[in-house]
């Protein structure tokens, strides 16, 4: 059973946080609910959404095809609505915002979920080291674990991921731990 769900909320585009994303009509955004707010939500009960549900849903629900959804206007703004919580979540960039709460989601509902909103990560910072690193990290214990539905699929993202970091760019501390990651991907 799944640790968490998405709820897709819609809004009106005449809505505060339609006037403020300049919505030309009606839309949905993801909302990440765990813990007692996913029971409350299962059991019918209100449940609080916040910016933090909002953000961990926009990363982790980047990529959802919910049924009768448009995910377009969510996709369209989540780099913007992302971006304008920095400060919110005392974050210094960008980057920064989605490796935290990468690190928060993996501690929390484990490497799948993790790995998800890394790779919502580098579809907004393509050329990102440091989230391509941890969803290697991240994919590559999925795969250990055998908890993806199509490892054939895993094992060649892994592969990609890896050949897309710049091993130059990397912290130093990292390499020794990067070249062991390349080696052991190419045993699966």
């Amino acid at each position: 059973m799944n640790k968490y769900t998405i709820i897709w909320k819609h809004f009106e585009k005449d809505s505060e946080i339609g006037v403020r994303l300049n919505a030309q009509q009606r839309f949905s955004l993801p909302y990440f609910v765990d813990g007692i707010d996913k029971k409350n939500f299962e059991n019918k009960r209100p449940t609080s959404l916040n910016p933090l549900h909002l953000i961990k849903g926009l990363l982790v629900g980047y990529f959802d095809k919910p049924p009768e959804v448009d995910t377009a206007f969510a996709k369209q703004k989540a780099k913007q609505i992302l971006t304008e919580n920095l400060a919110t979540f005392k974050s210094a960039s960008l980057e920064d915002l989605i490796l935290d709460f990468a690190a928060h989601l993996r501690q929390q509902n484990g490497q799948e979920a993790s790995f998800q909103a890394l790779m919502t990560g580098i579809e907004m910072i393509p050329n990102s080291n440091s989230i391509k690193y941890d969803g290697s990290l991240d994919l590559y214990s999925c795969l250990d674990e055998d908890i993806l539905k199509d490892r054939r699929t895993g094992i060649q993202k892994l592969a990609e991921l890896l050949e897309g970091i710049d091993a130059s760019k990397l912290d130093s501390t990292l390499l020794e731990n990067y070249a062991l990651l390349k080696a052991d991907a190419e045993k699966l």
